[in-house]
């Protein structure tokens, strides 16, 4: 959409110490939903396996997802000590007293450069099966469902989407002595982590966005998707492993801006006497003036877009910080909305844009019809809702005029919809009057 204007403002990356197997945090959700030694994704066979992290006793529940028929077969054995030799590991499994498994590894200290950030579990033995795990260097997140497996890698180009669907997947391919993977059938660059309550990544392409969610507590990661703003697919995943950053701290996207954004706009008397050098005297007062590191972040990317302003107010409903933004060097339409979810871009509310579907509403064409010159004139005012489906609705009601100066001909409303994760789910006009 037009009016999701991107205001994301990254953190500086700082330095941190490489994450290693023993870090990553394995969740499975198949029943009986439990916490996770390893998944794995078999390559070149038509099944997932799931296994639980082994008790006290050495019991591991394990579940083999058949993909072919989304069918579960849950059982639990035994695991024996493990057996390592020449770079490998491999733990028996037992049923009743009988071994009818093998999980086999590969030391995570035999693989070059910090590669295994998530347990190299390469291949499993379960009676009649053999199953190939997916592997690949620096993984930070796998998450397999019965019909396609999504991992994100750490690489030197950044961060990496990749996706395999099952029914897709092509030849496999072992590009070393422990990696093996299939060609993906979407791979993104260019991704974001997300930091907060509800974590994860998140890549764009071109009119889609895809948000890796890694949810808090019990609860199972999911895929959203969404089209132009709008939530197009959501995929619940049934087991997940998720590894901490690599040699640098996560990206909060909305990191600069908050309530500590706020400042007071002391000192612009001396700005507006300038006839250049608007922009950089603004930062400057607001150096001088004590405002926080974000808010100063957040003005410098208006400045460089041509329109210095900076927040001036903040109001938070849930995950949603409403942020109202001054623009002391305007003609006109000195005061803008800024919405900032807890995960993903910032949008300027203001500059929603009416969708064909919004003007052929039977409000909006008889106000039309009434004021065929009338336009929004923000600021508007900001209340909260619900939507039918329960999700909260932020809406800003800005009254419509034929000119700025002009008295209010009338007023619409639009509605901006977020997920209880602070996920942008999309906007429309609610009320035209």
């Amino acid at each position: 959409m037009k009016h999701l204007v991107s205001l994301a403002l990254l953190l500086a990356a700082m330095p941190l110490r490489a994450a290693a197997p023993d870090d990553s945090v394995t969740r499975i959700n198949a029943m009986p939903a439990r916490d996770g030694w390893f998944v794995c994704d078999a390559v070149s066979g038509p099944y997932a396996l799931f296994a639980g992290k082994p008790d006290a006793r050495g019991a591991s529940i394990i579940t083999l997802l058949d993909r072919r028929s989304g069918k579960f077969d849950t059982q639990s054995y035994q695991v024996g000590p493990p057996d390592p030799g020449a770079g490998q590991i491999h733990w028996p499994l037992s049923r009743g007293a009988q071994v009818v498994g093998d999980v086999h590894g590969v030391n995570p200290e035999m693989i070059d450069g910090g590669d295994a950030t998530v347990p190299p579990i390469v291949e499993v033995k379960l009676d009649d099966k053999q199953l190939s795990c997916r592997w690949l260097a620096h993984t930070r997140f796998i998450g397999v469902d019965s019909r396609r497996s999504v991992v994100v890698t750490e690489t030197t180009q950044g961060l990496v989407y990749q996706s395999f669907d099952f029914l897709k997947r092509g030849p496999v391919t072992r590009p070393d002595g422990v990696q093996q993977s299939n060609k993906p059938t979407l791979r993104l660059l260019g991704g974001s982590e997300i930091v907060g309550a509800r974590g994860g990544f998140r890549f764009a392409n071109a009119d889609f966005v895809y948000f890796v969610q890694r949810p808090r507590r019990t609860e199972p990661a999911a895929i959203l998707v969404t089209q132009r703003g709008r939530l197009a697919h959501t995929e619940r995943l049934v087991g997940f492993t998720y590894a901490p950053p690599i040699g640098r701290a996560p990206e909060k996207l909305s990191a600069a801006l908050d309530a500590g954004a706020v400042w007071s706009g002391e000192g612009l008397e001396a700005c507006r006497a300038r006839s250049e050098g608007i922009g950089e005297c603004l930062i400057e007062q607001m150096r001088k003036g004590g405002a926080s590191l974000g808010s100063i972040a957040f003005s410098q990317k208006l400045v460089a877009a041509g329109d210095p302003g900076y927040v001036s107010a903040w109001k938070q409903v849930g995950p949603i910080g409403v942020a109202t933004v001054t623009y002391p060097f305007r003609a006109n339409t000195n005061m803008a909305t800024v919405l900032v979810p807890a995960a993903g871009d910032p949008i300027l509310a203001d500059a929603y844009e009416l969708t064909a579907e919004d003007k052929a509403r039977a409000d909006y064409r008889a106000a039309q019809a009434e004021h065929p010159d009338a336009f929004p004139v923000p600021p508007g005012d900001v209340s909260f809702g619900k939507t039918p489906s329960g999700n909260l609705r932020v809406l800003l009601t800005t009254p419509t005029a034929v000119c700025h100066a002009c008295a209010p001909a009338g007023s619409i409303v639009v509605g901006f919809d977020f997920d209880a994760a602070g996920h942008y789910l999309g906007a429309g006009v609610i009320a035209v009057a």
